[in-house]
């Protein structure tokens, strides 16, 4: 019996060693992504989805003096709940700008907390399917419009789901630096946990003033397939913070992955109160439409 379980530890730690040395080296998953990414951007140029967009405004709330409470026994500052919530139903368009330029978001809101303010007409999918020369004049200002539904005193620039996954991409990824960070298990998926930061100047997204704005945050990446199932990303400035985490799930009857929620955090350094926001998809559709005479926009333009 002794013998038995001996032989039973050696054989696990020897699959264990397997398991090791069998677990793709960094570069291989980056390459195996970057695969995928190329093939992603191939696969749609216009992707359609009804989103369920939910927003709040928090006001943190400070013990005076430290003394302990119910509702914040430790003191200091916890969250008082949301002040102002807002839920707003759309139809949700990712326009992709041509090989490595990404995808531009077009949001058309047709309710607000369960009210309709306009007729559902699908008019950014009809004109995006058009061939009208001024349809991304056109879908501007319908973004313009759907904007002022928006709480909170944070533009919104980075709250693109596949903004992070394009950092993959060839004609992008030289410009950030990558590092493991271990692997992790989501949704029974066995995943790299990838580390990234932008490192080349100027940044691929400007603050309101101008300035540079530094991305950095994770990529969770099948070693094996390269498929990225979750991103996250965090953008700071002197001004401002902002947090985008997105999650990604097969469809089954498009055989891609698509957006299926994704989370917001927004702080001004003007403003006590927080930004939460978290969006879900649903209805996903994908098209191929010819976008190539408006190439030069970048996204969150």
């Amino acid at each position: 019996m002794r013998r038995l379980l001996v032989l039973m530890v050696v054989a696990a730690a020897l699959g264990h060693v397997a398991i090791a040395q069998s677990s793709p080296k960094l570069d291989e998953v980056l390459a195996r992504a970057t695969t995928y990414v190329t093939g992603y951007e191939a696969a749609f140029s216009l992707l359609v989805s009804e989103e369920t967009y939910v927003q709040e405004i928090q006001r943190p709330v400070t013990n005076s003096g430290g003394n302990l409470s119910r509702s914040n026994p430790g003191g200091g500052i916890s969250s008082g709940g949301p002040i102002k919530r807002q839920v707003l139903r759309s139809d949700y368009l990712l326009v992709q700008l041509g090989p490595g330029a990404g995808w531009m978001p077009f949001r058309d809101v047709f309710e607000v907390n369960a009210a309709k303010v306009k007729d559902r007409e699908d008019r950014l999918v009809k004109l995006f399917l058009s061939d009208d020369a001024t349809r991304f004049d056109q879908a501007d200002r319908v973004m313009a419009e759907s904007t002022r539904h928006n709480i909170g005193n944070v533009a919104r620039t980075i709250n693109i789901p596949t903004l992070a996954m394009m950092f993959l991409h060839p004609r992008v990824r030289e410009r950030f630096s990558f590092e493991s960070a271990g692997d992790e298990t989501i949704d029974g998926r066995l995943v790299r946990r990838v580390k990234y930061r932008e490192a080349a100047r100027p940044t691929i997204m400007r603050t309101t003033r101008g300035a540079d704005l530094m991305l950095e945050g994770h990529l969770w990446i099948e070693p094996d397939t390269g498929v990225v199932v979750k991103t996250a990303m965090t953008a700071a400035d002197p001004a401002v913070r902002a947090n985008v985490s997105v999650t990604f799930k097969r469809d089954g009857q498009l055989s891609i992955w698509v957006p299926a929620q994704m989370e917001e955090f927004y702080k001004s350094a003007q403003s006590v109160d927080e930004i939460h926001a978290t969006a879900t998809y649903a209805n996903v559709r994908r098209f191929q439409v010819n976008t190539g005479e408006k190439l030069g926009k970048p996204p969150g333009h």
